[in-house]
């Protein structure tokens, strides 16, 4: 299989370079195809690898990042220029390379440079020389795993190739139960796949703190696309009726799009605010039109809707507002975060609204209600934790270290 793998990676890869080349310099980034042919020497001792895709990767490994370089000389490879120079800023006290080309001989000389004690991947990264040629003389172990209902039904076209990855991973971190039942379908030998829960609980950017004045319960509509504002102006009004304090904030997931909301906004008869122009605003409604703030602003909120499920986008992240402690209620079109909301929706802090009428029952419950009860803070401590102990046993196992 390897083999084969390898043959037609070769085949197609002055094409692949290519097309990688000319994209990268593009974007005004170095391509560093002296990395990624590993062509460099290097000091190694004590070394622990993790291998992250770009940014996201990064953010999510960073808490077990952080714990482990404590202890070991952390080794981060990227396969992305811009996650490339995220890492650096990220991470100043570890090595960040270009993840090498997926041929075995480079796998092994970046091993034979490093010497790491084991390769830790993070989340859907399956490159098939990375992991079973690096399987054959270290641990390989993979954190927050995951397969959507998507990606299961394409593995599934060609078994025996994903087989061979997933059982060369020593350990399989999942963070749902449906990604682990997906991943048991590969795993000879289920005890190899093990659950403990989303590094996102743990990972998730700390919300920017933001001033801003609050008068009465509020009710925010995050990262909202068309036709959502109108959806969401239609509950305001009536729910204004019920909860005559309410105040309203609406944050576009484009912020091009402003002047059609405030076009909407003035169509529906409310006064509005601008984020842009104060801090202390005395309308129904406040607008943000800023960048990078609406996180900060979750933590006024009494309920929040996230955008991208009324409209058929997919849905956005949940978990800045729940980590925050605040209810959260959402549309039908979810299926980008369905496993973080079938996770959520036991603790009863997320509401699926199937149209407005729904919508509007859903928010004025939680406005009625006296918040979330559970401490996500604890969760993710919890989470963290169980990382840390499969990790640091996997190490145990095979150097003997505690």
């Amino acid at each position: 299989m390897g083999l084969i793998y390898t043959f037609f990676y070769a085949v197609l890869f002055p094409f692949y370079t290519a097309v990688f080349y000319m994209l990268v310099k593009k974007n005004g980034y170095n391509p560093d195809l002296k990395e990624r042919f590993v062509l460099y020497e290097d000091d190694a001792d004590n070394t622990l690898w993790f291998h992250c895709a770009s940014v996201g990767e990064l953010n999510l490994s960073k808490p077990l990042i952080d714990i482990f370089g404590k202890k070991y000389r952390i080794i981060i490879t990227v396969s992305s220029p811009r996650g490339k120079d995220y890492a650096k800023k990220l991470f100043p006290y570890a090595v960040v390379r270009s993840a090498p080309f997926d041929f075995p001989f480079l796998i092994k000389k970046f091993l034979s440079i490093y010497r790491p004690k084991a390769l830790i991947i993070a989340e859907g990264e399956l490159w098939y020389n990375l992991i079973t040629v690096s399987s054959k003389y270290i641990p390989v172990i993979s954190i927050n795993a995951r397969i959507s209902q998507k990606s299961f039904e394409r593995y599934r076209k060609i078994p025996f190739f994903y087989r061979k990855i997933y059982n060369s991973f020593r350990l399989v971190i999942a963070r749902s139960k449906s990604d682990i039942r997906r991943i048991n379908k590969f795993l000879h030998h289920r005890s190899k796949a093990t659950l403990c829960g989303d590094l996102k609980f743990v990972s998730s950017k700390k919300a920017k703190k933001v001033e801003f004045t609050k008068k009465g319960k509020i009710l925010i509509a995050g990262s909202t696309h068309a036709p959502e504002e109108k959806v969401i102006l239609n509950v305001f009004k009536r729910l204004k009726e019920k909860h005559p304090d309410l105040q309203l904030i609406i944050a576009p997931r484009h912020t091009e799009r402003i002047n059609e909301v405030i076009k909407l906004v003035e169509q529906a008869g409310f006064s509005f605010s601008l984020r842009s122009k104060t801090d202390r605003p005395e309308t129904d409604i406040y607008i943000i039109d800023t960048l990078g703030e609406l996180s900060g602003f979750y933590r006024y909120a009494d309920v929040v809707f996230i955008g991208g499920t009324f409209a058929p986008v997919g849905g956005h992240n949940i978990l800045e507002a729940v980590l925050q402690n605040k209810p959260v209620v959402i549309g039908k079109y979810y299926d980008k975060i369905k496993d973080m909301v079938e996770e959520l929706l036991p603790e009863g802090v997320v509401k699926i609204a199937k149209d407005e009428n729904e919508l509007i029952k859903e928010v004025n419950s939680f406005l009625k209600s006296d918040g979330i009860r559970t401490d996500f803070g604890k969760k993710g401590k919890d989470i963290l934790n169980c990382y840390i102990n499969k990790i640091n046993k996997i190490l145990e196992e095979e150097h003997g270290e505690k």
